[in-house]
């Protein structure tokens, strides 16, 4: 999160940065950014940015979070939607999503980040399944676990193999990096095929991977009578 003296600064001159920081984290991904560009954008000098952020990562994820997408409340529609049935759920919020992310205003600055995301940037942007995910304040914390298990709470565990909900969290969060890379293949076959996404194929590869996390994909070997 940004330092309070960027909380500070009139509203104009935050949506400065915030457009500066736009424009370069669309132009390349977190590694490669440049900070000096996005000072030279957004007019500001060089310490004062260390004045507003920790670092480039520090604006980063901030912007990402301005960006309004709630993950969590996204699923606990979809689920709702899909009365509880955790594969119909994702396979609601993949399609709801998948166009804004590959197609929306703001793809260029999505492609870097599914084209270069690791393990860290991934517990990053991706929703807080569990207390283990990083708050810094216990209210904060204790929100964040009332909302997710307002979302459990309307999983119908009666239709799944699970033993608990912690074996819930697990599963959940397997479909979300399937989720994430789904997409991240989207981009690789924009890149090394046709310049336009196919979200229908995306959509299409998706339902494949539920239905062989939800039924299986080994054949069931019977041995034969001799």
């Amino acid at each position: 999160m940004p330092k309070e003296t960027f909380f500070h600064l009139s509203k104009e001159k935050q949506q400065r940065i915030m457009k500066a920081a736009k424009k370069e984290f669309s132009r390349a991904p977190l590694g490669e950014a440049s900070i000096a560009q996005i000072i030279k954008d957004a007019e500001i000098p060089r310490g004062s940015f260390y004045q507003y952020f920790e670092d480039k990562e520090d604006l980063y994820f901030y912007y990402f979070k301005s960006m309004h997408r709630n993950a969590r409340q996204e699923l606990q529609v979809a689920m709702e939607q899909a009365n509880g049935n955790l594969f119909d759920g994702f396979e609601l919020y993949f399609s709801k999503m998948v166009n804004e992310v590959l197609q929306g205003p703001n793809a260029a600055f999505y492609q870097n980040l599914f084209m270069h995301m690791d393990y860290r940037s991934f517990h990053k942007v991706a929703p807080p399944f569990d207390r283990s995910h990083p708050s810094n304040h216990p209210s904060h914390r204790k929100m964040q676990d009332e909302e997710w298990q307002a979302f459990y709470d309307i999983v119908d565990l009666s239709l799944l193999k699970l033993k608990n909900q912690e074996e819930l969290k697990i599963l959940v969060k397997l479909l979300m990096h399937v989720v994430f890379s789904t997409v991240a293949e989207g981009y690789r076959q924009m890149l090394t095929g046709d310049k336009k996404i196919d979200t229908e194929k995306i959509e299409t590869e998706f339902r494949l991977k539920l239905n062989w996390l939800k039924s299986g994909a080994a054949k069931e070997i019977t041995e034969k009578n001799e």
